[in-house]
């Protein structure tokens, strides 16, 4: 895997995380950006010793880039703040996984309006339903 692709990975986890629980308060986007700073710079580190490590064995390079994730996943979970105080490593435990509108929320956050999209494309598909029942009435 390349190095791109998993410092997009990282990115991609942190966005993950922040979509799924939102409710970070007023510091959660510096923690955003310190921990994305932080976890690419690990990555890196990670990245080359995998790549030493790959020389040995390849899937031994696989296993150390998995734990690396592991790592990071864990490590957002049990430090990402949270307005309740209560760390997402607890909810996920307590088993308070994210609902459909705490994810609205979460992607309202970063400018995606899902229920804008979903309308936007349900109008799209209609229009093209309508037009291929049209056309097999003509035929």
């Amino acid at each position: 895997m390349s190095l791109i692709i998993k410092i997009i990975a990282v990115a991609i986890v942190h966005l993950l995380f922040f979509a799924s629980y939102p409710e970070t308060g007023p510091s959660g986007n510096y923690y955003l950006a310190v921990s994305l700073l932080v976890w690419s710079v690990f990555i890196i580190f990670v990245n080359t010793c995998a790549k030493l490590v790959k020389l040995v064995s390849g899937a031994l390079g696989l296993a150390v880039n998995l734990a690396a994730f592991a790592l990071m996943g864990l490590a957002i979970a049990a430090t990402m703040p949270q307005r309740d105080h209560t760390s997402v490593l607890e909810k996920l435990r307590a088993r308070r996984y994210p609902d459909g509108d705490t994810l609205r929320s979460g992607m309202l956050r970063f400018g995606v309006k899902l229920d804008a999209d979903i309308k936007t494309n349900m109008k799209g598909l209609d229009s093209e339903v309508n037009k291929a029942i049209k056309k097999l009435k003509e035929d």
